[in-house]
């Protein structure tokens, strides 16, 4: 089976339909949340930060790194037909690395609540992929940028933990919203040492593999989604209690992403 990418959809202004980004007008290097208001405050991290555009779940804007290198963001939306959209019109748009940034639900009980993850696969539990490639085609980040945030969060003091994700559709059959059971249908994954469910990520590496673009993926943990209370008889899964925290948390993953991208640039690497 043999993969041929789609010819762009334009339209009467020459722009991509979807995402209203137009040809070769993005960076190289870009970020991905999934929260369109995101984009906007991780380009609060960039220099000479300028909007591009808007439509839909899509928002993006452009900037430069510290040290001068090209970098953008365009949120996707949630779930992964968003993110094969927005990877397929950010490859006509330019963009060739493209690294998720966003939140995750932490599976290991014991998971601290603003734990930074890195992604180095992803168990494919999610059904977008598979219109892209056969259910024995791994899901894995490309090391280059594993090796990037790696190093961009270890330069700004943060142990990130580096390991294996999931990626799923149904959003309450995997969180702790909804539906008893939880902890018995994550059980396998849990053993297999899985760190933490998303929803993004499974697509983001394959569809990006077959489109010839580097991807990876760097979240926040919310903690242990089986972890109730800690020693104090607080609550565990506290960075829904916390906004602010949690907000923290993801203005540090943004800056280590921005980082990442200037590494690979200075590396050669984008």
């Amino acid at each position: 089976m043999k993969f041929y990418q789609s010819k762009p959809r334009l339209d009467n202004e020459g722009i991509l339909e979807r995402t209203g980004l137009a040809m070769n007008s993005i960076a190289k290097g870009v970020l991905l949340p999934g929260d369109p208001n995101r984009s906007k405050l991780i380009s609060s991290f960039f220099h000479n930060s300028s909007f591009l555009s808007r439509k839909g779940t899509y928002s993006a804007y452009v900037g430069k790194t510290e040290k001068g290198s090209d970098i953008a963001v365009c949120s996707s939306g949630m779930g992964c037909n968003c993110v094969a959209t927005a990877l397929e019109d950010l490859s006509f748009a330019g963009a060739s690395t493209v690294i998720r940034v966003g939140t995750c639900g932490g599976i290991i009980p014991g998971t601290v609540p603003g734990t930074i993850v890195i992604a180095s696969g992803c168990v494919r539990g999610e059904g977008a992929s598979y219109e892209l490639v056969p259910e024995d085609y791994p899901a894995v980040a490309h090391p280059h940028v594993v090796a990037a945030l790696a190093q961009a969060a270890k330069e700004m003091g943060e142990e990130a933990v580096v390991g294996m994700y999931r990626s799923h559709d149904a959003f309450y059959m995997e969180s702790k919203a909804a539906h008893e059971g939880l902890k018995e249908r994550m059980q396998k994954w849990i053993d297999m040492d899985v760190k933490v469910v998303e929803n993004e990520s499974g697509t983001l590496f394959t569809f990006g593999h077959l489109l010839g673009m580097k991807t990876g993926t760097i979240c926040v943990a919310l903690g242990s989604m089986f972890d109730e209370k800690n020693e104090d008889g607080d609550a565990i899964y506290a960075a829904y209690q916390d906004p602010a925290y949690l907000q923290s948390r993801i203005e540090t993953i943004a800056k280590i992403a921005v980082r990442a991208v200037e590494i690979l640039d200075e590396e050669g690497r984008l």
